[in-house]
């Protein structure tokens, strides 16, 4: 009897622990699965915001490059851009997208820091660097172990975003923009996780997806793995005959097509 009795306690533990589980990470999951938006507690928003980039490699950091032309810097006052370990050609297009973006103002007072470049009316910008999730031609069976690695430098990142943000200490990211790389999965996998364990707030690093101009008719692989699992609380794709192709094989609009946003 107590070895039944005992039985009987482990089952509705587990079956306990997995309900919490899947209502805690129906709660933190955006929109596209059902669950309900989770606005600051000071919505609508009047004080700048905290972005994260997630820079690639070649193609994707010239589109991201593009794709920040347009953004506000004095909404956006602090850019954190995340960049693979090794790759000099993101983190030199890193230095050029905020020489655009501080070319705008015509106010001087630009001064350099230990942590990044700090300017008196465009904001605090930084990079972090990841351990690259997978290098070019790498054997897919070796993937899953740089992945792993590339997933506690994401961890790292996210965290030190927070302790360095100059907008509010201590607090996470606002706003994740990544448009494909490997590492986009790591970084907002990591995210995830963070608000699942309670660590971050779930309003928190809400995810926007751009695919890659280059894919037409089907998504990349990271494009697939994101939108199948719904871990992005906007997809955009920049073609309106891809768009087509996957809403009309849902009731659900999956993704958004607002036109070529690459110039």
């Amino acid at each position: 009897m107590a070895d039944i009795s005992a039985l009987r306690l482990l089952v509705a533990a587990i079956i306990v622990a997995v309900t919490t589980a899947f209502l805690r990470l129906f709660y933190i999951l955006p929109a596209t699965w059902g669950s309900h938006k989770h606005p600051r507690p000071e919505y609508p928003r009047t004080t700048p915001a905290h972005m994260v980039v997630v820079l690639g490699s070649g193609g994707h950091t010239a589109e991201m490059q593009s794709l920040m032309r347009d953004i506000d810097p004095m909404k956006y006052r602090h850019r954190t851009y995340i960049v693979s370990s090794g790759d000099v050609f993101s983190s030199s297009k890193a230095f050029e997208i905020e020489k655009k973006l501080q070319s705008k103002c015509t106010e001087k007072g630009t001064t350099t820091t230990s942590k990044g470049i700090n300017d008196l009316v465009v904001g605090f910008w930084d990079i972090k660097l990841v351990p690259r999730a997978r290098k070019i031609h790498q054997p897919l069976y070796t993937t899953i172990f740089s992945s792993a690695w590339c997933s506690i430098g994401c961890f790292r990142a996210l965290v030190g975003a927070a302790r360095d943000s100059t907008i509010s200490p201590g607090e996470y990211p606002d706003i994740i923009i990544t448009n494909g790389p490997a590492t986009a999965v790591m970084v907002i996998l990591a995210s995830m996780v963070l608000k699942f364990l309670g660590v971050a707030p779930a309003w928190s690093m809400n995810s926007v997806y751009v695919e890659s101009w280059a894919r037409i008719k089907t998504l990349s692989l990271s494009g697939k793995v994101l939108l199948n699992l719904g871990l992005c609380d906007q997809f955009i794709v920049q073609w309106e005959v891809l768009a087509k192709a996957i809403n009309g094989r849902s009731r659900w609009k999956q993704v958004e097509w607002h036109g070529s946003l690459v110039e």
